[in-house]
């Protein structure tokens, strides 16, 4: 009888998982090429890595301050792992970075969409994007609840939206997931926020790894499941391409995934705002080492700094 109920389990399982798969790899979750990646003659060259850029759409405010016109507390991430696929960097853009013209990396992505955000990702960080990845704050926070919840560092204590958070290690839900990545606590033009969304990815990451979902196969099903609910991707991004990715970071060590900010440097202004700017010392170095074998003592060198 103990036979039986684990073989019906297991079939339980291979049709969700299935199910999942469909829906992850449906038509009607795909980002058509043209409106996905920038002209090709402007792009770097392919190689043998995978790069994926993923862009966390939040629509609630947790600012202290008035709504911005662009949603600045949205996640936007370049993850990176190299054709030696002996390490991976995940490098995460503050939205508020100005760009040119008093204009933000944030408010231009929200103006250009996805081939601007990849033509700007890959102007700075010298990379090719092969993939592109829109997902609901929501579907993630169904993902961290099934995950167990995340424990995640803060540097600062602050509320937003009747949730408290404390100097140290926080444990987070789904919900408590989504404010601490979108709220604003600090004037200090998101750098705050941004270093809480490193976190919260890093310790993601790190949670995917240890969950156990290929031993597993119903968590595991209802991961992919969650993903699929609130995701838009480019047609290439199939399951088994994004299983690809997935089993090269599951397979490293946690010290040979580098999870940081794309460096900048703040100002305040005359009239007492902060802006910030990418820093014209760290980003070409960063490039440089994105296209050379330096990437994983330099991305060490950015932990040990704090980004």
């Amino acid at each position: 009888m103990a036979k039986l109920t684990k073989m019906v389990s297991a079939i339980g399982s291979l049709k969700d998982l299935n199910s999942a798969r469909a829906e992850f790899d449906d038509a009607s979750k795909t980002i058509p090429a043209e409106a996905a990646f920038p002209p090709a003659d402007i792009r770097p060259t392919a190689d043998d890595s995978r790069t994926l850029m993923l862009r966390v759409t939040n629509p609630g405010n947790f600012a202290e301050e008035a709504p911005r016109a662009s949603r600045q507390g949205d996640t936007f991430a370049v993850i990176h792992v190299p054709a030696s696929n002996d390490f991976a960097a995940v490098l995460v853009f503050n939205p508020a970075t100005q760009i040119e013209s008093g204009q933000t990396f944030g408010s231009i992505a929200d103006e250009g969409g996805w081939p601007v955000i990849v033509a700007m990702a890959e102007e700075y960080l010298g990379i090719r994007i092969d993939h592109v990845a829109q997902l609901e704050s929501d579907a993630l926070g169904r993902v961290i609840d099934e995950l167990g919840g995340l424990q995640v560092y803060s540097r600062t204590a602050f509320s937003a939206a009747g949730t408290d958070f404390v100097e140290g290690t926080n444990n987070l839900d789904g919900s408590a997931a989504q404010v601490f990545t979108a709220a604003d606590p600090v004037d200090d033009s998101g750098q705050t926020r941004t270093r809480n969304q490193r976190a919260v990815l890093r310790a993601l990451i790190q949670a995917l790894k240890s969950g156990g979902l290929v031993k597993d196969p119903n968590k595991g099903a209802a991961v992919l499941g969650h993903f699929a609910s609130g995701i838009q991707h480019n047609a290439e991004l199939t399951t088994v391409e994004l299983g690809k990715i997935a089993n090269s970071l599951r397979t490293l060590q946690s010290d040979d995934i580098a999870v940081v900010t794309v460096p900048t440097n703040s100002r305040r202004e005359d009239d007492g705002a902060v802006s910030i700017d990418f820093d014209p010392e760290a980003v070409p170095a960063l490039k440089n080492s994105l296209a050379s074998n330096d990437l994983p003592e330099f991305s060490r060198y950015l932990v040990s700094l704090g980004y």
